[in-house]
């Protein structure tokens, strides 16, 4: 006789725990419920399935995966799914209504109500936050598309097999961060707390599951600051990408500008010499001018006009669809520290090159308000009653900070050149 779940709560838990994992697939029968069967896996998943007749055949149907807590969901009972997480008295309450439901001649499998695949959900999720938003109004096109990327690349592709929003708890949460790099993690974390607290979602799931998981511990500052050996290599990489990564990035070092305000730059933002970026395209909301040296000029006039299918010139810079702005930032880097050779550069960023590019222009004697300005920092020297009063864009003095500048990229990436130290 196969041994089979103990019929007491703590004694079920304890002998389930005790299981160990064999080269076949398991089936070990439970005591107290007639057809329900936890299924051990080679790897040691465990699941559980209930077997009865439905339409007269013998048939199988899992109703959820073992957890020895279970789900909190009030709702565990009213539906069948393979995902959700189920402790031995949840299980066995699920397999007398499977079991029930089939002698009545209905089948279980298709009782599966009100099902909506997760996919849907973030969809309308970002739809939402491009149209009404979830304050009154609209999100900025740049956060809404940056939800839209987290999702695609962080989130979705670890929840595949989430059929049913409402069978998600808190610990799927943290398996998917556990799953994620710390800087993936925050910014998923950051994510999955505006969808789980949109109202649509919120009375779908009846709570916000996001308030049980830990959040991911804030990151240290990072101070990383390229050298100049560093900055050659790097721009002499970008040279080898090609477009359109490359002179992005020989770009994002020259005006030490955020990534998306460059990888989305349009045409029609260029002009008299100046990027022009309206407040909408700036982390803090502000419209920002960005002068253009001589050498980000001959950058810029060299870069191809890519067109779409229909031959219209696409409307942004760097682009590899013409419809949409370049996003390919992984596979970019990739290839940028690739073609950066052996060794390889100690770990780095690319917001690294706006930090680098403020450093420089502190050794070059540039003032702390115009490198504030170059950056489009809300907060710095010019703060309080002066900053509501000086509405001096020191647009004069950021191009001719941004010109010595380019200058030195210059020094640093000429061959047998060396930058030497100004005298007393």
């Amino acid at each position: 006789m196969p041994i089979s779940i103990p019929g007491q709560f703590k004694k079920a838990a304890a002998f389930i725990n005790n299981l160990k994992p064999m080269t076949k697939r398991q089936e070990i029968p439970d005591s107290t419920q007639a057809g329900l069967y936890l299924v051990m896996q080679p790897s040691g998943a465990l699941s559980w399935a209930v077997r009865t007749k439905i339409d007269g055949k013998a048939s199988k149907v899992t109703i959820g995966r073992y957890d020895e807590v279970g789900s909190g969901d009030h709702r565990i009972g009213t539906l069948i799914s393979p995902t959700q997480a189920l402790n031995v008295t949840q299980a066995r309450g699920i397999a007398e209504r499977v079991r029930n439901d089939a002698k009545r001649g209905n089948d279980p499998r298709h009782q599966k109500v009100n099902k909506t695949g997760i996919a849907a959900w973030f969809d309308d999720f970002i739809k939402a936050a491009r149209t009404t938003g979830f304050k009154g109004r609209a999100v900025k096109a740049s956060t809404a598309d940056e939800y839209e990327r987290i999702i695609a690349t962080n989130i979705k592709p670890h929840w595949t097999h989430v059929t049913d929003i409402r069978t998600l708890d808190y610990r799927d949460v943290e398996k998917l961060l556990d799953k994620l790099t710390p800087g993936a993690r925050r910014n998923a974390f950051a994510v999955l707390s505006a969808f789980f607290r949109w109202k649509p979602i919120a009375r779908a799931i009846g709570h916000n599951i996001i308030e049980l998981a830990d959040a991911p511990a804030k990151p240290e500052s990072r101070s990383r600051v390229l050298l100049h050996d560093e900055i050659k290599a790097v721009w002499k990489a970008a040279e080898k990408c090609g477009y359109p990564f490359g002179p992005m990035v020989q770009l994002l070092m020259l005006t030490g500008q955020r990534r998306d305000e460059i990888a989305e730059l349009k045409w029609n933002e260029i002009a008299d010499e100046t990027i022009t970026l309206e407040a909408s395209r700036t982390k803090n909301s502000r419209p920002h001018a960005v002068p253009l040296t001589p050498l980000a000029k001959v950058i810029i006039e060299a870069l191809p006009k890519i067109v779409d299918a229909d031959g219209e010139p696409s409307e942004y810079v760097f682009t590899t669809t013409a419809t949409t702005p370049f996003s390919g930032f992984s596979n970019g880097k990739k290839a940028l520290d690739k073609h950066c050779g052996e060794p390889a550069l100690p770990e780095w960023h690319l917001h690294d090159l706006r930090r680098t590019c403020a450093t420089e222009l502190a050794k070059l004697g540039v003032k702390q308000e115009v490198t504030e300005a170059i950056l489009n920092h809300k907060t710095g020297k010019v703060s309080g009653v002066a900053a509501i009063y000086n509405r001096y864009d020191y647009q004069e003095e950021k191009r001719d900070a941004l010109v010595q500048w380019a200058n030195r990229i210059q020094a640093i990436t000429a061959d047998n050149v060396r930058i030497l130290k100004k005298s007393a």
